[in-house]
């Protein structure tokens, strides 16, 4: 089921996601909804978060950078254990739609997780690179209240922000 985003400044953006302790029916049909959503808003990736659960569960849509036409990855309770190198480059998010800018992050991670294989959670060790780390971190960052908005510096912040806003009212009004 295709579920509504939320958009900044909803509170649940900033709160923390609760660990899964048990993969059950609930989880599974969070980690359908996460997927449905996030092919429907044609997003990369997509937090539990965003659609108004605290859970710790994130989908990645992978065929951008796997090369297959459908490939999206659910993971339960991901952590980076290890990060290496820069990177910086463009981030959207959907929860600021429209809202573009640079973001430096870790070139590589390497993220534990549980993976929904068919509806078996299987641990995974995931070695990523490029936009798929990126994608990853940015997900995980949405776990732990972090925002993309949070890498920008204060001034900036606030400035982005305003334009995003005036932006939004601009085209609500059309």
């Amino acid at each position: 089921m295709v579920r509504k985003i939320r958009i900044y400044p909803d509170p649940i953006l900033r709160e923390k996601a609760e660990v899964v302790e048990e993969v059950g029916g609930e989880i599974l049909a969070l980690a359908e909804d996460l997927a449905d959503t996030m092919i429907a808003h044609e997003g990369l990736g997509l937090s539990a978060n965003q659609i108004g659960e605290l859970k710790r569960v994130i989908s990645v849509d992978r065929s951008e950078f796997s090369g297959r036409e459908s490939d999206v990855q659910i993971l339960i309770n991901p952590s980076v254990v290890y990060r290496e190198g820069e990177d910086v480059d463009e981030e959207g998010c959907l929860s600021f739609p429209g809202l573009y800018f640079d973001v430096k992050r870790s070139y590589l991670v390497v993220v534990k997780a549980l993976e929904l294989q068919g509806n078996k959670p299987v641990p995974v060790e995931i070695t990523a690179t490029g936009l798929y780390a990126r994608v990853l971190q940015h997900e995980i960052d949405h776990l732990n209240g972090v925002l993309y908005i949070d890498y920008l510096k204060p001034k900036e912040r606030m400035r982005k922000l305003r334009e995003w806003k005036e932006n939004l009212k601009e085209e609500l009004s059309v």
